[in-house]
């Protein structure tokens, strides 16, 4: 018995010390200096060009929404307009910076950092806020099973491919770190093209259900696998045996998977308790006597997680997930009636908008890069086009997706209700 506890606990102080050694210290942050006169005027005047272009790009693309819906234009999705619009934008501006008659580059770059921190939080929150928990958790199993053993499969396929084909000089030769680290990113699918287009269409709910919860559960699987094969690289883990590698994995994958969905319940049970909180006839909370504070908190809420999150290296995607579901369960039912309303139409209205802002300037960035044009590249995709052939990293990512969704697909039929039919499967498999 002793023996058998120490094996325990050598395992487990393994796996608890394995989520500290794939991460790399974080070095000291530099201080940025402080503009002030005409740079800082400069600056501001920049900023204020970016929201006023934004702002337009949004309201062209609410009144493009609105003729679509006007006119019933339902075969073309409005994600596609938006994108389409968002090109004919950016070749108008091009024209314009090509007679010198204005410079917006900088206005119609899209940071990174924009997408991350301000257009992605509100759509991921309004998903899980009004997301059908019911769908969710009775395919909870199926969703786990596809985000976690699917993705490590098409992680390994692409990568193991994109490493071997290199070997035979078929394609640009990356080592091994490198062609995990790529196959483990290009396997994640991606949440906002599966949120608008799956909602545009109206599929069956339990396919929605599936592509969806595979899409944001994914991101903390994806996120393991790139650190870990980019830890293997380091010095401190060249002596590290393939178990300790696992167990370090497991330990990461496990803290960022569980500790995302516990900060984001967490802080969700935490505004159910402040919006109508009582502490005997001593203290006593009841913001439903202020709709604007209590809607007020309540949007505080509605980013805490995501922001905590990141901040120390969880996956602020499934921590703001689960605080919509939590919230959307618990919260809504402790508010007053005008903010239930408000607080549901705000959150649509925002996410909406987010989400056709990234389609916009993801129609805009096809002008915001320079472009080297080759006549034999060219001529070669219009070969591909007439053949219909397809890159081979293409044929990699496919092959991989396919090996993930057919064979766990008819797997899970053996133990569903619901089953996973061929026209389910190959919807799955394309939209990874």
């Amino acid at each position: 018995a002793n023996a058998t506890h120490e094996v325990i606990n050598a395992t487990l102080h393994t796996l608890l010390a394995a989520t500290t050694k794939l991460v790399a210290p974080t070095p000291p942050k530099p201080i940025l200096p402080v503009q002030t006169g005409v740079q800082a005027q400069q600056e501001e005047q920049s900023s204020g060009m970016t929201i006023f272009f934004s702002l337009l790009v949004i309201a062209i693309c609410i009144i493009l929404v609105h003729l679509l819906i006007e006119y019933r234009l339902h075969f073309l999705p409005e994600s596609v307009a938006v994108v389409s619009l968002g090109i004919l934008m950016g070749a108008f501006i091009k024209i314009i910076e090509a007679q010198k008659l204005a410079n917006w580059k900088e206005e119609e770059m899209f940071r990174p950092n924009m997408f991350f921190l301000l257009l992605l939080p509100p759509i991921i929150f309004e998903s899980g806020y009004s997301l059908h928990k019911g769908n969710f958790f009775q395919n909870i199993g199926s969703i786990i099973l596809f985000s976690v053993f699917g993705t490590a499969i098409s992680a390994f396929i692409v990568g193991g491919g994109i490493y071997f084909l290199g070997r035979a000089d078929v394609i640009y030769k990356l080592n091994m770190t490198d062609s995990f680290a790529f196959g483990s990113l290009i396997s994640a699918v991606d949440p906002v093209a599966t949120i608008a287009i799956f909602n545009a269409l109206n599929v069956d709910p339990v396919l929605n259900m599936l592509v969806f919860g595979e899409s944001i559960l994914n991101d903390a699987v994806s996120i393991v696998l790139t650190n870990t094969a980019e830890g293997l690289t380091r010095e401190n883990m060249s002596d590290v045996s393939g178990w300790q590698t696992f167990l370090q994995a497991l330990g990461y994958f496990l803290k960022m998977f569980f500790g995302s969905a516990a900060l984001g319940t967490l802080t969700g049970l935490i505004s159910a308790l402040i919006s109508f909180f009582n502490f005997g006839d001593i203290y006593h909370i009841d913001l439903r006597k202020t709709p604007s504070l209590e809607f007020g908190m309540m949007i505080i809420f509605a980013y805490l997680p995501y922001g905590l999150a990141e901040g120390i290296s969880l996956s602020g995607i499934m921590a703001i997930l689960f605080s919509g579901i939590v919230m959307s369960h618990y919260t809504h039912h402790n508010l007053s009636p005008v903010t239930q309303i408000l607080m549901q139409q705000t959150l649509r209205t925002v996410a909406f908008m987010c989400e056709t802002c990234v389609f916009a300037f993801l129609g805009l960035s096809i002008f915001s890069f320079p472009h080297k044009f080759e006549m034999s590249f060219v001529i070669w995709c219009i070969v591909e086009m007439v053949f219909a052939f397809i890159s081979v990293f293409q044929v990699l990512v496919l092959f991989g997706r396919a090996v993930n969704i057919f064979p766990l697909s008819y797997l899970l039929n053996f133990f569903r209700d619901h089953k996973i039919t061929p026209k389910m499967m190959f919807i799955m498999w394309f939209s990874g």
